[in-house]
């Protein structure tokens, strides 16, 4: 799926697994921009309980 290519390091880089998940269990939203050639996609999470 052509869409899905911007993410596809994400899948495989451990280090940033645990930066979101550091974010997340202290309660701060984690954010993560991804490029391709013409789009930028901002994907965010909020930890449980967060009111955006």
């Amino acid at each position: 799926m052509a869409h899905a290519q911007p993410g596809r390091y994400w899948l495989r880089d451990e280090t940033e697994h645990e930066r979101a998940l550091a974010y997340l269990t202290t309660g701060t939203a984690y954010q993560l921009t991804l490029h391709d050639e013409n789009t930028r996609y901002v994907l965010v999470a909020y930890p449980p309980g967060a009111t955006s």
